[in-house]
């Protein structure tokens, strides 16, 4: 048996020795998981992915609204206008 197992098989007293390898291998495990699921959350905070995330800043919704401009889902002035009331919440600290 691993060396490890030694003190928890002291913890958990008179029971199979198994119990004790299976109690700290489950302990591991929980580790790892909460581990990992802290490190993907703050990945996915600090580098966000698609185009959705795009959306939150200045440069990503004027590319966004010129994609719907070069696709012709909008027409000249409503780029136009949309632009400059984006330029508009930047001026205003990006209140909006």
């Amino acid at each position: 048996m691993h060396p490890f197992y030694g003190p928890s098989r002291r913890l958990v007293g008179r029971r199979e020795p198994d119990a004790a390898g299976l109690a700290s291998m489950a302990a591991y495990l929980g580790f790892w998981a909460v581990a990992l699921a802290l490190a993907k959350r703050e990945l996915d905070l600090r580098w966000p992915r698609g185009s959705g995330a795009r959306a939150g800043t200045q440069e990503g919704a004027i590319g966004i609204l010129g994609e719907r401009y070069a696709q012709g889902d909008i027409d000249e002035a409503t780029f136009r206008h949309m632009r400059a009331v984006l330029a508009e919440d930047v001026g205003r600290g990006g209140a909006g």
